[in-house]
Parts: C-alpha cells; sequence; structure tokens
C-alpha cells in the first residue's frame, strides 16, 4: 500500500466519499465519450457536477485530491475528463487497515 493515511484522508472529506460512492454504483454515464477500466463504467466531471451541484474547480479540486491517493484515474475525453474508480487500492487499503489494527 503506497500510503494508508492519504488514502483514509482523501476518504475522509465528505463530498470525496460521496463522489467515491458514485463511481462505484455506477453503472453508465450520461456522455456518449463513456468507457470501462477494471470492468467499471466511469463518469465524466459533467455528471458529477450535475449530481452534486458543484462547479467545474471544485469538482477538479476533489478529483485531484483522489487521483494522488490513488484512488480514481482519470482519462480526458474531448472536453471533459472521465473519472474510473480504482478498485485495487480500496481492497489494498482495508487489508491494510485489517493487518494494522488486527482485525483478521
Amino acid at each position: 500500500m503506497k500510503d494508508a493515511v492519504k488514502v483514509a484522508r482523501a476518504l475522509s472529506d465528505p463530498m470525496r466519499y460521496k463522489i467515491m460512492l458514485m463511481l462505484a454504483r455506477s453503472e453508465e454515464g450520461c456522455c456518449p465519450v463513456s468507457g470501462e477500466v477494471e470492468g467499471k463504467p466511469g463518469l465524466c466531471n459533467c455528471e458529477i457536477m450535475a449530481k452534486l451541484g458543484m462547479i467545474q474547480s471544485r469538482v477538479s479540486y476533489h478529483m485531484k485530491e483522489l487521483a494522488e491517493a490513488g484512488l480514481v484515474t482519470e482519462e480526458p475525453r474531448g472536453k471533459w475528463k472521465m473519472y474510473f474508480i480504482k478498485e485495487q487500492t480500496l481492497k489494498q487499503f482495508m487489508r491494510q487497515l485489517s493487518e494494522d489494527f488486527k482485525l483478521d
């Protein structure tokens, strides 16, 4: 695990947690440029803006934090960016917590 504290810090923000839930539960995107990574559909920043009532700069800020923690990947698609959850990072984080806190 790269940095469990960095992941925990990224997930501790309520808005970023909501975004991660949206990514985890997404079934198909609104944009014709959608695609899949690791078998999961992504979300375009326009969808995140609309669903959470945020301006583009706030979405970009939160997505930058999630990307730096290794929780999402981003792909430019025209004028938009598509975001995809990195399930492997979440799984590693949960394993790390279990080991660190002896939850086995």
